[in-house]
């Protein structure tokens, strides 16, 4: 076990630090119990080290280890904040039966703002392409599948298969109930209620909701919403983009200080932000930077 650096435990607090805002500094070093000091001279320079220097072994290696869990990008401190370069694809995999068709187009539409990769049956096959070998590439190829539930569907072989093929092959389901709640496995599974009045993108969003409390997607889905709200420049859909990203992050737990970085970084610099919301881009994305610090910060 290697022997506890004070010196180098501090620099990597205040590194982490770099990309917090005061009072969350504030926050997480009352919350770990750094000792007091006098609020005296330049808050980075002497404020912030005198009370880490006043810290115990203890509470240093736990603040440290908290901010290595939660707020880095990357495995090490010394790696650079921010956000990955190369864009993943998330492949959703939508069941549905026949009449569920312009629903589930919809849906594609609403979650296709957020960079999410839907697969309708019917819309999607290609000409001349064998069905079956197609459906079950895509099926293969998918993150997860999104179940749209009615009478119908519950009783079509198809799409019971679709359901098995995904809860076999380890891959989170959700499913969307119209009508009734889904029967035998896949009514274990996270479901969302279409309530009467809801809009496709209220549907969407619940589902966003729904996955974003699953592990093994919380985390990739975040840094997919955060990477397509910060890049878009384009006039064409950005307020529907922007909009629906702002929204599902909302519902996350997962976000880091890179990414709430970058999300402050383009509220300033990011013109779409700027004309979002009558102008009030930049101090939506603020406010969801705050509140999600405030998270952290007590939780």
């Amino acid at each position: 076990m290697n022997a506890f650096n004070k010196e180098q435990t501090i620099a990597e607090i205040k590194l982490a630090f770099k990309r917090l805002k005061m009072s969350h500094i504030v926050s997480l070093m009352d919350k770990y119990g750094l000792p007091s000091v006098l609020k005296v001279g330049s808050f980075h320079d002497i404020y912030l080290p005198k009370r880490l220097e006043a810290a115990s072994m203890h509470q240093l290696a736990a603040l440290n280890a908290a901010l290595q869990s939660q707020y880095l990008v990357g495995g090490t401190l010394d790696e650079k904040y921010g956000l990955p370069s190369e864009e993943e694809i998330f492949k959703l995999f939508i069941s549905h039966s026949v009449e569920q068709e312009e629903e589930a187009l919809a849906l594609k539409e609403q979650f296709s703002y957020g960079g999410i990769d839907c697969f309708v049956a019917g819309e999607d096959i290609a000409a001349n392409t064998e069905w079956l070998v197609e459906i079950v590439t895509e099926l293969e190829a998918m993150d997860g599948l999104l179940s749209l539930i009615t009478d119908r569907s519950i009783e079509s072989v198809t799409c019971n298969q679709e359901v098995g093929f995904a809860l076999g092959a380890g891959k989170p389901v959700v499913s969307v109930m119209n009508e009734q709640a889904p029967l035998g496995l896949i009514g274990a599974m996270q479901a969302v209620e279409r309530k009467e009045g809801m809009s496709d993108k209220d549907v969407a969003l619940e589902v966003i909701d729904a996955l974003m409390k699953l592990p093994q997607w919380g985390p990739r889905l975040t840094n997919l919403f955060v990477r397509r709200l910060v890049s878009y420049e384009s006039p064409s859909d950005s307020f529907k983009v922007i909009g629906f990203c702002r929204k599902a992050l909302a519902f996350s737990n997962h976000l880091t200080a890179g990414q709430i970085f970058e999300l402050r970084k383009a509220a300033r610099e990011n013109d779409q932000i700027a004309r979002f919301a009558s102008g009030r881009g930049p101090e939506l994305i603020e406010s969801l930077c705050v509140d999600f610090e405030t998270k952290l910060a007590v939780g």
